[in-house]
């Protein structure tokens, strides 16, 4: 008979179970900004790059289907939190840039979710919290 490793013991249900908490914890950050987790996402990305991205960019960005984004950056947008801009290397596509009501929320929302994260992450120090960051980093690519 094979021993049986013990649940506690299996990172797939480990960081299962840590994605969970974190995503809970940054649904609830979020409220207060009347964004979700996605559309905060994608908010931040448009504001990461300066000079606007592709919905298809921002898709393959969070790993989600092309179609998925559409809706959230309609509603970005509706809030006038980004804006949708013919891209000057083919205009038949637009681009996504944050609107500066759009970098001050995202400034506001990151602060909430850094303060979200710290709670979730206290039991680690720094160091391991970077080495935490690193090893995700490497396995999601």
């Amino acid at each position: 008979m094979t021993d049986i490793a013990p649940l506690s013991d299996d990172i797939g249900f480990l960081l299962s179970r840590a994605g969970s908490a974190m995503a809970a914890a940054a649904k609830s950050a979020l409220v207060p900004f009347e964004l979700r987790v996605r559309s905060y996402s994608v908010l931040a990305l448009a504001c990461e790059h300066s000079g606007g991205l592709g919905q298809r960019q921002i898709a393959e960005n969070l790993g989600l289907d092309p179609s998925q984004i559409v809706a959230l950056v309609d509603e970005l947008e509706t809030r006038s939190l980004i804006t949708r801009r013919v891209d000057p290397e083919d205009r038949r596509h637009k681009r996504i840039h944050a609107t500066e009501n759009g970098r001050a929320t995202c400034v506001d929302a990151q602060r909430a979710l850094a303060s979200s994260n710290a709670d979730i992450l206290a039991a680690l120090g720094n160091e391991d919290v970077s080495a935490l960051r690193r090893a995700l980093k490497a396995i999601v690519g």
